[in-house]
């Protein structure tokens, strides 16, 4: 079988600049075992659209029907799988593993590890793992189906923080380094340890007054 005639086809803005041994278009799973089963004639894939003024670094892989934003940065070393799409003038930064059917916003930051699904609000900043919760690791891989996290727009996942399961968090909201989340995070709250969820009024630690001032819009207040 030749793997690149199931390559899907690929349009690239004029102005985006693509690095080395990068791959684009690489066909899901789910068509090369029909290939495998069936060979003959493949069934083209979903075109890959990359937006214009895009960097795409090196070692860079794309699957099948991904739209990328005008004006995105993807660094070395980058997945991005199927059907996913990632909005304008976002940043996909330190080798990020992000798996199918992703939504990621406009202006975002996103690294680590992103599973299935999951969905990323605008101007988010995403450091640490989204996974499901695995709850059923004794039926097939593909058949199921479980809830990604979905993280809501002005929120920072921050380095190792992991978020488990269908849960949804902010907006504008803080997972701090290291952090465990496995329920449901209001709308402006800080987390830190395992579930411990502060809301941002009574958050009385310096260094994100800063960040609190600036979701509403005011001034960081003295301590």
């Amino acid at each position: 079988m030749n793997i690149e005639s199931l390559y899907a086809p690929v349009t690239i803005g004029e102005t985006s600049v693509v690095g080395t041994h990068c791959t684009l278009g690489y066909p899901k799973e789910a068509r090369i075992t029909a290939e495998q089963q069936r060979p003959g004639s493949p069934l083209v894939g979903t075109r890959v659209i990359i937006g214009e003024r895009c960097q795409l670094a090196n070692q860079v892989v794309i699957h099948e029907g991904v739209r990328i934003g005008d004006g995105c940065v993807l660094e070395d070393r980058v997945r991005i799988g199927y059907d996913s799409t990632i909005g304008a003038g976002t940043r996909v930064v330190y080798g990020a593993f992000v798996c199918d059917r992703v939504t990621i916003g406009a202006n975002a930051v996103v690294a680590g590890f992103v599973c299935d699904g999951a969905r990323i609000g605008d101007r988010t900043t995403m450091m640490g793992e989204l996974v499901h919760e695995y709850t059923r690791p004794h039926e097939d891989w593909w058949e199921v189906d479980e809830e990604p996290p979905v993280i809501e727009a002005d929120t920072v996942i921050g380095f190792g923080a992991r978020v488990v399961g269908g849960v949804r968090i902010g907006p504008r909201s803080y997972v701090a380094a290291g952090a465990v989340v496995t329920k449901d995070v209001p709308p402006e709250h800080i987390v830190t340890g395992v579930n411990e969820h502060t809301p941002a009024d009574r958050w009385t630690g310096k260094r994100l007054q800063g960040l609190i001032a600036h979701w509403r819009g005011s001034t960081p207040r003295k301590s």
